[in-house]
């Protein structure tokens, strides 16, 4: 039997014609602290992320879970459970406050919390995925005034970094970013002295810059008070490096839900409903830094 020439050219163009795909980065990462490990792996793109990540406890495993970001005017925002194939959904603006819920309100605590930085270029340089990263040392030096809920504290970070041209320009770091630090002291009642209070935050940068992080280790050390108002000073150490990063063209497909997951409110599995869906690696540093606020 002959077959025409344009219906074996259709043939072979149905089974070779690839995935519908957008140009980004895959970024896999490994952090541990003391007996806490994540491992996450982030696909991203222009307008878009896929962040997936399975935390483990010592002999403890969560299940597999997965966040989508779909980046827009308001961001488009799903946690999903993929051993249940159940996730949830909700809209934050841009600067991540979820849509439709108002935003708990805090007040002036009357203190200022003085933030130091300092890169120091060790001058160490080696390849790190096709990319020449630069040895730097951070040291971090955080000094609570009068009336400050925040706690001092010191910290040095030790790290290799990448040109963070390699991500796109919403995920890179902001030279004037200075964040928000809302000191709490982990109060869970409104009887507090610095409950829902905030800092002033001045924050003093030196050195160089950095980059992208592909391998740090930070050392903490803060002073801690006791009930009985004794205080010493803790120290905890945590790091990160990221095990595999590739640049290229990334298949739509993970950036949708699949069909077959149903949505709900809430995940079963999730500890922390929405709206403020964190990576198990994302909780854990929320409590280290609320315990030395």
């Amino acid at each position: 039997m002959n077959i025409p020439l344009a219906t074996m050219l259709l043939v072979v163009t149905t089974f070779t014609s690839p995935a519908p795909s957008v140009n980004g980065v895959k970024i896999v990462t490994r952090q541990v602290t003391a007996g806490f490990t994540d491992t996450r792996t982030e696909y991203l793109a222009a307008d878009r992320l896929r962040n997936e990540w399975q935390s483990q406890m010592r002999d403890r495993t969560g299940p597999p879970m997965a966040t989508i970001i779909l980046r827009g005017e308001h961001n488009r925002v799903f946690v999903l459970d993929m051993q249940a194939h159940e996730y949830t959904s909700y809209e934050t603006d841009t600067r991540g406050t979820t849509v439709g819920i108002k935003p708990r309100p805090t007040i002036d605590s009357g203190g200022t919390l003085q933030i130091w930085i300092e890169n120091t270029d060790t001058g160490e340089r080696k390849e790190i995925f096709g990319h020449m990263a630069r040895h730097i040392i951070t040291h971090e030096r955080r000094v609570a005034g009068p009336k400050a809920c925040s706690k001092p504290s010191e910290s040095e970070t030790d790290g290799w970094y990448i040109d963070g041209a390699i991500l796109p320009e919403w995920r890179r770091d902001k030279k004037d970013s200075l964040g928000v630090v809302v000191a709490t002291e982990v109060s869970a009642a409104s009887t507090d002295k610095c409950y829902n209070k905030m800092d002033k935050i001045e924050v003093h940068r030196s050195g160089t810059e950095t980059g992208f992080p592909v391998k740090v280790l930070t050392t903490l050390r803060s002073q801690v008070t006791e009930a009985d108002g004794t205080q010493h000073m803790l120290s905890s150490t945590w790091g990160s490096e990221v095990v595999e990063l590739q640049e290229g063209p990334l298949e739509l497909s993970l950036f949708e839900v699949p069909k077959d997951f149903q949505r709900v409110d809430v995940l079963k599995s999730w500890a922390v409903p929405p709206p403020r869906p964190l990576t198990g690696w994302e909780w854990f540093k929320e409590k280290v830094q609320e315990f030395f606020r």
